[in-house]
């Protein structure tokens, strides 16, 4: 047990070096697997080692070798290449900042700044000849007023959360790279999905809350029914106004890592589909969400 310990520790302190240089990857990689396997088996590591090793092979292991998915919202428009769809709320599209979503926007769901202004501004028009006829004929406009009318050019703020998705062909294994930027105060939520339907019956959520101290959990959902895999705080604070990456990572044997800025968040193992995930979901509410690019490799 006391050789298998040192090897783990030799391991932890030369492998990374090793990978960072690319000197035989692979096979390195399929040794400090195979330790880790072994370690886990007859619990000769201590629970950190064995931590820092899970991590350090998550971290270089990369069976990802195909991009299903890229966005960086470059061309302006969220509705092609890809074609994201709005399920409820309100996304803007800034060149230079990337897809943005505010907590109680003051707009319909689905509809964009230009429109709301549009439907927003009175009918001149029809108020002056409105007016002509009142005086006419001594009409009390309050009691001619039909239920709605007052609603109809008004623009009431966006109930619930905002959220949008895209059919990405997420792979079973898969690495999903957010370049993202929130907000603390007030705290973000969202989360990131991978979904096997469009109810959100099958499949995961990463829940993410940016507020002070920030958390991050996995959740697994089976006939609509959520079950948290796992929970972590997060390592740095991410609702600090400034650009993280936020890395979500499910290798081929079910191995789930998380990253915040490259720092280990957790890892966790869960092996609960086989299959992929057509869908890729964003939801977002609380505080403000720039997602300035997004990456989705699989195998």
């Amino acid at each position: 047990m006391k050789i298998l310990l040192l090897s783990l520790t030799l391991a932890c302190l030369l492998a990374g070096p090793a990978l960072a240089a690319g000197q035989g990857e692979k096979p390195l990689l399929e040794e400090l697997r195979a330790l880790a396997e072994k370690a886990r088996r007859q619990q000769a590591a201590d629970r950190w080692l064995q931590r820092a090793l899970d991590d350090l092979v998550a971290r270089y292991d990369r069976p990802w070798q195909r991009t299903l998915l890229f966005d960086d919202f470059s061309d302006g428009d969220f509705r092609r290449n890809p074609a994201w769809q709005v399920v409820e709320g309100r996304f803007e599209v800034s060149r230079a900042q990337g897809l943005v979503a505010r907590a109680g926007d003051p707009v319909r769901a689905g509809r964009t700044t230009d429109e709301a202004d549009a439907r927003a501004q009175p009918d001149l028009t029809g108020a002056l000849v409105g007016a002509i006829l009142d005086q006419a004929f001594g009409t009390n406009k309050h009691q001619e007023d039909r239920p709605g009318d007052h609603e109809r050019n008004a623009v009431p703020f966006a109930s619930g959360p905002n959220r949008i998705r895209v059919k990405a062909g997420v792979s079973n294994a898969f690495a999903i790279t957010a370049t993202l930027r929130a907000s603390d105060r007030p705290a973000t939520r969202f989360e990131i999905a991978v979904l096997q339907d469009t109810r959100g019956r099958y499949g995961y959520r990463l829940r993410v809350d940016a507020g002070r101290p920030g958390q991050v959990e996995l959740v697994r959902l089976r006939r609509g029914y959520e079950a948290i895999v796992e929970r972590a705080k997060l390592p740095a604070a991410l609702g600090d106004g400034h650009l993280h990456d936020l890395a979500w990572r499910q290798a081929p044997d079910g191995r789930v890592s998380v990253l915040l800025d490259d720092k280990p968040v957790f890892s966790v193992r869960d092996r609960a589909f086989r299959d992929g995930y057509p869908w890729l979901e964003l939801r977002q509410e609380g505080g403000e969400l720039v997602l300035r690019s997004l990456r989705v490799e699989g195998t």
